[in-house]
């Protein structure tokens, strides 16, 4: 099985080679990205609640999860991108840590 890294890496070269942008605007593109996936997938859930179309539901599920993996992606690509050396795992688990210890704690 490849690594999630592995991975994420491969979907960065991938978004690095598509903007066709010069290095310091290429990292912006790749962290702005975040944002605009993570508005894909509000719009969506909007329309798939059917909220501000007058109840007609014109998105499903599926499309709505899907946007939420491409915005999820898109931050792990961007924090690829950022992390020096390769460190992206590190920094992803000592968050998800970090995360996880705080809600621990507030839902005690």
């Amino acid at each position: 099985m490849t690594d999630l890294w592995t991975k994420i890496r491969e979907l960065r070269s991938r978004d690095e080679r598509r903007s066709g942008a010069e290095e310091p605007v290429k990292e912006l593109l790749l962290v702005t990205k975040v944002s605009e996936e993570s508005n894909e997938a509000a719009e969506l859930y909007r329309r798939y609640k059917g909220w501000g179309t007058n109840g007609a539901v014109n998105a499903t599920l599926p499309e709505v999860q899907d946007e939420i993996c491409a915005a999820i992606m898109a931050g792990m690509v961007a924090l690829d991108r950022i992390s020096p050396g390769g460190t992206a795992d590190e920094v992803w688990k000592r968050y998800l840590d970090y995360g996880y210890d705080r809600a621990k704690r507030e839902n005690a």
